[in-house]
């Protein structure tokens, strides 16, 4: 997403990344990963708990799945940092109006499975096109 920045700040969109560590260990993971958007430290998982993220099972974590994956990521030349926090809790995806409303949704199956951005651009240009909010999806 930080390489399409500009898009998503073109399209009016407000991109704000949720972490598990502390305020602390946000704010040292923004610096370390140069993270342009503004992130929010959730330690108390209050934030995954109100959206239902589930977590992912102790033989899942340790699937070769899961291992071909962190390696495919690391090939392609991004960085893992340290985890922090709750390391079996799932991440998710979330585009919401200005009125509250979830217009879009992505529910993590493991900790890699992130929306590709052009899914979420689409959505935000659809938004623009119409003038209106997208339909829930």
């Amino acid at each position: 997403m930080r390489r399409r920045e500009d898009e998503f700040q073109r399209l009016g969109a407000q991109v704000v990344l949720v972490g598990l560590g502390t305020p602390e260990e946000t704010a040292d993971f923004k610096e370390q990963f140069q993270v342009p958007f503004p992130m929010v430290s959730d330690w108390e998982k209050r934030l995954f708990r109100d959206f239902d993220l589930k977590q992912m099972s102790p033989s899942s974590m340790l699937s070769v799945g899961l291992a071909v994956k962190g390696f495919m990521t690391l090939a392609k030349g991004h960085r893992m940092g340290i985890p922090k926090g709750d390391v079996m809790q799932l991440p998710g995806v979330f585009i919401i109006d200005t009125a509250g409303r979830i217009r879009f949704s992505h529910y993590a199956r493991d900790p890699s499975d992130h929306p590709n951005p052009d899914s979420l651009l689409n959505v935000l240009r659809s938004d623009a096109d119409l003038g209106t909010p997208a339909k829930d999806k």
